[in-house]
């Protein structure tokens, strides 16, 4: 783990044994971040915001590729195809205002994650690969709970979850979604490290 998350950046291996690139997303990572929208089907964007959406506002661009690397964490993974970065996918956590420095004692740190994977790279990897760097992240930022909502329909995330291998609860919500919640706590000593 890099001491600097904003500089984070690592390789790490698909399920096919191809090499990645999993890196801290940048404001010059914006115009990304909307190409990667049109390699989304409306089902996925669906999936990713509970709303069906083709595009991000400017201000929801400005939210998702400003991010402090302390409250808003965001990663991107993707090839060098040519010298040029692919992007496949972004995971982002945003620490809860209810359990970040304003946490009730006893209460546990807590941030929300949410995984957006383009079409073409599903169910090869990159979902639990930012995972598992999310949660590196965010354990030794002293986060106890990454929990995310996924719509029961959403096959493919809880399956990812499912088969993640961290240790996690899920319950349903008033809405009808699921919310998984991963037990950072729970990860052994080595677990931390995104490899392990």
């Amino acid at each position: 783990m890099q001491a600097k998350t904003s500089d984070y950046h690592v390789l790490d291996s698909l399920k096919d044994g191809r090499t990645v690139l999993v890196r801290a997303l940048t404001p010059a990572d914006r115009c990304l971040l909307v190409e990667g929208l049109q390699h989304l089907s409306v089902q996925s964007l669906y999936f990713r915001f509970f709303i069906f959406k083709d595009s991000l506002s400017e201000k929801e661009l400005d939210y998702f590729s400003n991010v402090d690397f302390v409250n808003h964490v965001a990663l991107i993974a993707g090839f060098y195809k040519d010298g040029i970065f692919s992007p496949a996918g972004t995971g982002r956590y945003i620490v809860s205002a209810e359990t970040g420095a304003r946490a009730l004692p006893g209460r546990p740190k807590r941030a929300e994650f949410a995984l957006t994977v383009a079409e073409e790279y599903q169910r090869l990897g990159f979902g639990t690969i930012l995972l598992r760097h999310l949660a590196a992240i965010a354990a030794e930022a002293g986060i106890e709970e990454l929990y995310g909502l996924v719509l029961p329909e959403n096959v493919n995330m809880l399956n990812l979850l499912r088969r993640s291998g961290f240790k996690y609860r899920r319950s349903l919500n008033a809405a009808s979604e699921w919310e998984f919640t991963i037990d950072l706590k729970a990860l052994p000593g080595e677990g931390t490290n995104p490899k392990g």
